[in-house]
């Protein structure tokens, strides 16, 4: 006992550096962003920071889990063999090896989607904060302090994984969010190019509609100058000069008017159906986007449920474990009764030796005094 008492000054440094390393820790994670990116920025920026403060966190509390399990072994060479056949059971909860949790930077690198591994994990970690509660001296006060030392940096635990996950998800989300802007942005300038390409198309047809209606006009004026033949020979030049000009006027604009139409065919033919596909494959892409956000949503609301439950567990592990030590402490209480008791009994029966040794000595006394008497008083009687 007076091993595990030495004890106390070191353990109560290696909790208050612990405390101290959850405060670095959280405020590390705590710094805000005025927007997604600035967060993301600063969580890349702070996670090597903060994953080297996670290791040394990890250390002490494998100090403290190797203090805790000399401690136990001490008090079970110390306790009566009855006694210890009666806190076998509570015992074994609490005599897990520290090696069954995993490296601080393993743990980081692995994804939410881990969900039963993050358990194990956050178990054992939690029965090693729970744990080390009960590394206590020989006085009651430094229990209380080491329990609430445990309790504490459990819930700064807690935090600091749940903070983790969130700046995870809100990264993920991030990113998501940046390539569906992308990809609407990229959709926005295909459809303003398929809209000025289809402007430059009804214009074209426009165009051609017109030319279309004056070549018929000098197509229509050039019959009628030929059913007029009969008439007076001026009135002939002039309209031969007339269908001359309308001639001449109807094949400038039919070679105008071919390549301008083969062009705009040519264009339509090329252009429509890249952007269509184009088009087409966008809105396939942003609708991938949205099914991937809307699963990691549901994901995230999954694994929202599932950090319930398992806080629902610790909670009650860590119940059964401040049961498990005031069941400890009942048990200090009946032993340093009992040993009272023996100590009381053992008193007593010095007590009772002392009394009868006392009587002894009397009762041998006055028998040698009787025997004395009684010999005095025969030598008389032989003389005479």
């Amino acid at each position: 006992m007076a091993k595990m008492s030495n004890r106390g000054p070191t353990k109560r440094f290696l909790i208050s550096e612990m405390d101290r390393s959850v405060k670095r820790m959280l405020k590390l994670i705590e710094e805000e962003g005025d927007s997604f990116a600035k967060k993301a920025e600063i969580y890349i920026q702070k996670r090597p920071e903060l994953v080297h403060q996670v290791e040394d966190f990890y250390r002490m509390f494998r100090s403290l889990a190797e203090r805790y399990d000399d401690a136990t072994c001490e008090l079970r060479r110390t306790l009566p063999s009855d006694l210890r056949s009666q806190n076998c059971g509570m015992s074994e909860i609490c005599s897990e090896p520290p090696s069954a949790i995993t490296s601080p930077e393993h743990r980081f690198s692995r994804r939410l989607s881990g969900t039963h591994a993050a358990y194990f994990e956050i178990a054992a970690a939690s029965k090693g904060f729970e744990n080390s509660a009960y590394d206590s001296g020989s006085d009651p006060d430094d229990s209380v302090f080491n329990n609430y030392s445990a309790s504490s940096n459990y819930g700064n635990y807690r935090r600091l994984r749940r903070k983790i996950t969130e700046l995870e998800n809100e990264l993920r989300k991030l990113q998501i969010e940046q390539e569906v802007n992308r990809s609407n942005s990229e959709i926005a300038e295909y459809e303003e190019e398929l809209r000025i390409a289809k402007e430059k198309i009804r214009s074209s047809e426009e165009e051609i509609c017109n030319l279309k209606t004056k070549l018929e006009k000098y197509e229509s004026l050039q019959y009628d100058d030929d059913n007029d033949d009969d008439d007076d020979d001026d009135d002939n030049d002039d309209d031969d000069t007339c269908s001359d000009d309308a001639e001449s006027d109807g094949n400038n604009l039919r070679r105008d008017l071919d390549p301008d139409c083969e062009n705009v065919d040519d264009y339509m033919d090329e252009t429509e159906p890249e952007t269509e596909d184009e088009i087409e494959q966008l809105k396939s892409e942003r609708e991938e986007f949205v099914m991937k956000v809307r699963e990691l949503e549901e994901e995230l609301s999954l694994k929202d449920d599932q950090i319930d439950e398992l806080n629902n567990r610790l909670q009650k592990l860590h119940l059964e474990c401040e049961k498990s030590s005031e069941s400890i402490q009942e048990l200090e209480k009946v032993v340093e009764k009992q040993r009272v008791m023996i100590e009381e009994g053992a008193e007593e029966k010095r007590q009772t030796e002392r009394e009868l040794c006392n009587s002894l000595e009397h009762y041998r006394n006055a028998y040698q005094m009787l025997r004395k008497g009684l010999l005095d008083q025969k030598k008389p009687v032989m003389a005479s």
